[in-house]
């Protein structure tokens, strides 16, 4: 009985309510906790690209080991080492780094890893 009175209660105030439940699903949906935790964790406690000045980066391409070095160069430039002037834009998950090096951009996360697009094919990198 108690059970049935406490259901009921749940009935009668949900119907009394004035929230919209759809539009709160639809803004928990759009807003993911877990992503926006990470971020500030990444921010608070991981080492960011270009924090120290250049940032060396490691990864594959086409069976080979290169390395690359990314400078910055005045405020939102990078320069490559073979002294192409490129551009830096910060998203939400990555420092992306465009024209440092010829068909090459740099997608760099927080604590030292990320990805390499070199002619449409994403690469793992790790950078320091």
């Amino acid at each position: 009985m108690r059970i049935l009175a406490a259901l009921a209660g749940f009935i009668l105030f949900g119907a009394c309510s004035v929230a919209d439940i759809t539009r709160e699903a639809e803004a928990l949906r759009v807003q993911n906790l877990t992503d926006e935790t990470r971020r500030a964790w990444d921010v608070a406690y991981r080492d960011l690209p270009f924090d120290r000045g250049t940032v060396y980066v490691i990864a594959n391409e086409h069976g080979d080991m290169h390395t690359y070095s990314l400078q910055p160069c005045g405020t939102g430039h990078i320069c490559g080492g073979n002294g192409h002037r490129g551009h830096v834009e910060r998203t939400a998950d990555f420092f992306v780094v465009t024209g440092a090096y010829p068909h090459r951009t740099f997608l760099l996360s927080p604590g030292g890893d990320g990805y390499l697009n070199w002619r449409g094919v994403y690469r793992d990198l790790a950078w320091n």
